[in-house]
């Protein structure tokens, strides 16, 4: 089980699982327990992202060929493509106002984070610095994106400004993968490697260095920070 995203209502939980030996997604109500299949095409059925309001979710498939971009209506079911290339677009990621979504593609060669309307449509590139950029979300405010980024072969934690067009760094190791922001957009937290393992680490937005979270055993991955509870 891998990829979770949370409802806006932090109510319910879409993720990916391989329970069958295939890649499906599934939406979990978090409450009762119930679930209910989502996705299960031929090919890869991955990358959940709720929309603000929740009543759609965009996922990544390659049922139809190369992975694209499709929306799911959750209450009619309706499902639209809205990405159609041959390169590999991924990992989709909505904006506060849910105007547009932002995605990973390596449609320039390199992967970049791309951003388009979220009716579909064309897709401009946003990420500037570096060889390798993905994995991005937008902050709650929408005015930075956080981000994994290809430093001298090193994979780290920035936040790029989407106004000013700058990034920045927010940590130093050597693996670190999947950021999400905090409620209040101040932190990310984001997973790494110490001792030979996967565990947490949050940096402040600001500075002022990331700390690990305590963890005793195990491996950790692709953490997702929950949306205000009402």
């Amino acid at each position: 089980v891998m990829s979770p995203a949370w409802s806006p209502d932090g109510r319910r939980i879409a993720y990916v699982s391989f329970e069958n030996r295939r890649p499906a997604i599934y939406l979990q109500d978090l409450g009762s327990g119930r679930r209910e299949l989502l996705a299960s095409f031929p090919g890869i059925n991955g990358s959940p992202a709720f929309s603000p309001d929740g009543a759609r979710l965009a996922l990544t498939l390659s049922k139809d060929g190369s992975p694209d971009i499709y929306s799911l209506n959750l209450l009619s079911r309706e499902l639209i493509r809205l990405t159609d290339h041959y390169a590999i677009d991924t990992e989709p990621s909505w904006s506060p106002d849910g105007r547009s979504i932002i995605f990973t593609s390596d449609r320039g060669g390199s992967p970049q984070i791309y951003r388009m309307s979220a009716s579909g449509g064309g897709a401009e590139r946003i990420s500037v610095d570096g060889d390798y950029n993905g994995r991005a979300s937008y902050s709650p405010d929408g005015r930075s994106i956080a981000m994994v980024t290809r430093i001298n072969g090193s994979f780290r934690i920035a936040v790029l400004d989407t106004g000013r067009g700058i990034t920045r760094l927010l940590s130093a190791g050597d693996l670190d993968e999947s950021p999400s922001f905090a409620p209040n957009g101040s932190m990310v937290i984001y997973a790494t490697i110490h001792g030979g393992r996967g565990v947490l680490a949050a940096a402040g937005i600001e500075g002022g260095g990331s700390q690990r979270l305590s963890q005793d055993s195990g491996q950790v991955r692709e953490p997702a920070w929950s949306p205000y509870m009402r």
